[in-house]
């Protein structure tokens, strides 16, 4: 029964209980990292590369405060 299995960050597959790997990776929505389970090495990179070119992007105001 796959009711508490995690899933993965980068591709939102579900992990078997065992098998995931964690990692600090930095969340763009809070301050610092937090611990995020992917299913191989190479999404956790990917993830972590994407949130830096993401986070590099100059933030463009909108709304009513700018």
């Amino acid at each position: 029964m796959g009711l508490f299995r995690k899933k993965c960050e980068y591709c939102k597959n579900k992990i078997d209980k065992g098998k995931e790997l964690f990692r600090d990776v930095k969340d763009p929505v809070f301050v610092g990292t937090r611990e995020k389970a992917f299913c191989s090495e190479e999404h956790a990179d990917s993830y972590e590369r994407e949130m830096e070119e993401h986070m590099k992007k100059p933030r463009q105001g909108g709304g009513c405060c700018g």
